[in-house]
């Protein structure tokens, strides 16, 4: 069995032991930045995934969007799914959009709409700023449209969510500069530690 022990070495022995210790700091950083709190969960590098339940969990919401960037609309699919995972055919809902900074700007706003085969696509106006978008989705019922609210069948509910701007690049930025900062870090220090079998 091998023994392993640190010792503090005087820079100017082996340089490869700044570098390792560097790699090692950096990798511990990683899964920090990594982690679901930093992004929104997505299918692919392009789309934003958010997801949200009735409060009796019968009804299950996913807004797949686009991501937010200022100046674009955010085109967005909704899906209604029960809580084995089928299509809720016919589903009446209001949808309402607004983005956090600038006051709450309504950027979507529909009482009326419906997925017919349990999927609807909407389109907001074009965002002013890149802040999160809250969504407030009203479940109005299942039924076809024309008839009367009241024979609609399913649950009536609001259901708050917010879909969040990527941090992908943002992430991989604080990467780069993170490992440049721990190499100059422990290039200016008077020790480094070094590997010793």
């Amino acid at each position: 069995m091998r023994l392993y022990s640190l010792k503090l070495v005087p820079i100017g022995k082996i340089k490869k032991g700044n570098i390792i210790l560097g790699m090692i700091i950096t990798l511990v950083i990683v899964p920090f930045l990594v982690h679901p709190s930093f992004a929104q969960e997505s299918s692919d590098s392009s789309l934003v995934i958010t997801k949200g339940v009735s409060s009796d969990g019968t009804v299950h919401i996913t807004i797949t969007s686009t991501p937010i960037e200022m100046h674009k609309p955010l085109a967005l699919q909704i899906s209604f799914t029960d809580s084995k995972g089928n299509k809720i055919l016919h589903e009446n809902y209001g949808i309402r959009a607004m983005q956090q900074e600038g006051n709450g700007i309504t950027i979507l706003s529909n009482q009326t709409a419906y997925a017919e085969n349990g999927d609807d696509l909407q389109v907001t106006i074009p965002l002013s700023n890149s802040s999160p978008v809250n969504f407030q989705i009203q479940l109005q019922g299942s039924g076809l449209p024309g008839t009367d609210p009241s024979t609609w069948e399913g649950q009536i509910d609001t259901v708050g969510m917010t879909v969040v701007p990527e941090f992908g690049s943002v992430a991989s930025a604080i990467l780069v500069a993170s490992f440049v900062v721990v190499v100059l870090l422990v290039r200016r220090s008077s020790f480094y530690m070094s590997w010793k079998i």
